[in-house]
């Protein structure tokens, strides 16, 4: 399997850089005329190409056999080459891919959350290229639960990236160009996912958020949390990817006074292990948040816990088991329809 996904990857790397070369473009951009090319859409910067460039291009295509792969082994593939797309272009850490040491625990903690039902609607409030989106609808899928998708990002690159990335998987995802806070509060969905986007927010017009820092401006990360929250059924699951000094920064005070409202329940925040970090500045967070209503209490205790590393398989075991008790204990369970 691992032989098969590394000869797809570096096939369709070769293809990307043939485009970015030829059409004399960035590579993220050569990656979606590539991902239109898989999908048999007509692309018109492709169609400008030589015939024999655009012969080398399906030949390396062909070669990746990337159609004959399961759905997991693709999904791995694409997202090796959009995090190497994303180191090539110089892309700011708000375009970074989540890795799977990150999206993997999302994916179970929505598992988790989700046992007992069959399909869940999930949103993302921040989606970019989607691969975390893809994480957890396959982790999902394992357990027979399917997902109904839905996904804002301000930055019509990224958007398309994921549009792309959603065909090739085979899922039919509801993709919104815009600014999700902005959104109207919509109470609709079962649970909501993000890596949150980290900075401020250039618009003023929030006084309507109770993590409004006026008359500073206020960070774009506290607003999406709360915003997400809004979009949940009582009751629904916030798993925020959040940055590790969430509660360090001089807007804390107003996240935190959010976070003791009668809204919503802090429930859990995870830490990860250092070493998955190169710059401890850039160190995230699993922020757990659940809408109060249905059937929703305050987890007693709040879960407050550190991940084990990857390689150490007896400590991942044991943390999963607790926090599986922890779950069950504390009712957190997805609101019967």
């Amino acid at each position: 399997m691992y032989e098969e996904i590394t000869t797809a990857t570096n096939q369709l790397q070769q293809a990307i850089k043939l485009i970015a070369a030829e059409l004399d473009i960035s590579t993220i951009e050569a990656t979606i005329i590539l991902f239109s090319v898989m999908l048999d859409q007509e692309d018109v910067d492709f169609a400008s190409l030589s015939g024999e460039m655009q012969g080398q291009i399906h030949a390396l295509i062909a070669a990746s056999a990337f159609q004959d792969l399961a759905v997991a082994s693709k999904r791995q593939v694409l997202q090796f080459l959009l995090v190497s797309v994303m180191q090539t272009d110089g892309l700011p850490a708000n375009y970074q891919v989540t890795p799977d040491a990150i999206g993997m625990w999302v994916g179970y903690i929505a598992e988790q959350f989700a046992i007992g039902h069959d399909r869940v609607r999930l949103t993302d409030v921040a989606i970019g290229s989607g691969n975390l989106v893809a994480t957890v609808s396959q982790v999902l899928a394992t357990a027979a639960i399917t997902t109904t998708v839905i996904g804002y990002d301000n930055d019509d690159t990224l958007l398309t990236v994921a549009s792309g990335l959603a065909a090739l998987l085979g899922y039919d995802w509801q993709l919104e160009l815009g600014d999700a806070v902005a959104l109207t509060a919509q109470s609709t969905t079962d649970l909501l996912i993000s890596d949150l986007p980290v900075g401020y927010y250039p618009k003023d017009e929030v006084a309507h958020y109770q993590v409004n820092a006026a008359p500073e401006k206020t960070f774009a990360h506290h607003l999406l949390i709360e915003q997400g929250m809004r979009q949940l059924i009582p009751g629904g699951l916030g798993i925020f990817v959040a940055p590790a000094n969430l509660f360090e920064s001089d807007q804390a005070k107003q996240l935190l006074g959010y976070l003791q409202s009668d809204e919503v329940y802090l429930q859990g925040m995870l830490r990860f292990p250092d070493k998955l970090f190169v710059d401890p500045a850039v160190a995230k967070v699993l922020l757990i948040l659940q809408r109060a209503g249905a059937q929703a209490t305050q987890a007693e205790p709040v879960m407050l816990g550190q991940i084990p590393e990857v390689a150490n398989k007896a400590a991942n075991a044991q943390f999963i088991s607790e926090f599986s008790t922890w779950m069950q204990d504390n009712h957190l369970k997805m609101p019967q329809d």
